[in-house]
């Protein structure tokens, strides 16, 4: 299959360089049309309808949410392409979205490219989209994406009491139901257990959202009960953390 694509950069010399890797390593794209701003992007979408947009974030006249909000339910695959530590980073891959950093590496466009394919037979972006803009509307992020085998869902952040890791595949304990994902736990960690989230690694096998734990062992007991009184293993050298996270709610 033929894919068509436009690339939005605003620098010139950036987007040079980025057509040269498409034209060398993704022979089945196609470029149709270039936009340096969201207002020739917007008219460029609009007469090539084009399958794939490689989007810039920071540009002129607006950034590249600006010209996304535009379509509510795009027709077409979004890879944002932007610089490392771009504050909405994190509100993308929340969303589940595909980002490239610049400068782009190749082994990164090629991985790129076999996600984008797989996506294109079963289409389904809206709810991810949803959660994109509702994020980056927000102080911190409300919900995530959940891609199982059968379905893309939205999940509040709130309602998880833990995650269980197991190699390459997790399980993810809600209030009311149980998803299976196959993402490893450390992708997880580096997504939600920073210092200002409830949500902590508590041994190698999980991760807890603190605002549903009950209690933590004392002496040489080596649990943590949850509100739901399920208890789980937390790690010897975590322990003393976990107790003085507890205190201080």
């Amino acid at each position: 299959m033929k894919f068509t694509a436009i690339v939005v950069e605003d620098e010139y010399k950036v987007r040079e360089v980025f057509l040269d890797l498409i034209h060398h390593y993704c022979k089945e794209i196609e470029i149709v049309g270039q936009a340096e701003n969201i207002l020739e992007a917007y008219d460029l979408i609009l007469s090539t309808k084009p399958n794939i947009v490689f989007l810039d974030i920071e540009m002129p006249n607006g950034t590249g949410f600006d010209l996304l909000a535009k379509f509510p339910d795009p027709p077409f695959e979004v890879i944002f392409v932007t610089s490392y530590g771009n504050y909405a980073i994190k509100a993308i891959k929340f969303s589940a979205l595909d980002y490239l950093l610049k400068p782009v590496m190749i082994a990164d466009l090629l991985g790129m490219f076999e996600r984008v394919k797989a996506k294109f037979k079963n289409r389904n972006q809206f709810e991810q989209y949803k959660v994109l803009f509702e994020n980056l509307n927000s102080q911190t992020a409300k919900k995530m994406i959940v891609n199982t085998k059968s379905k893309i869902e939205s999940v509040f952040l709130h309602e998880i009491i833990y995650f269980e890791g197991d190699r390459n595949y997790t399980t993810i304990h809600i209030i009311d139901r149980t998803i299976y994902v196959a993402k490893n736990l450390k992708e997880y960690e580096d997504l939600l257990c920073i210092p200002e989230s409830s949500f902590v690694r508590s041994h190698k096998a999980y991760i807890v959202n603190f605002d549903f734990v009950h209690s933590i062992g004392r002496g040489e007991d080596y649990t943590i009960r949850l509100k739901n009184n399920i208890h789980l293993e937390i790690s010897r050298r975590k322990k003393q953390e976990l107790v003085e996270k507890l205190n201080s709610q």
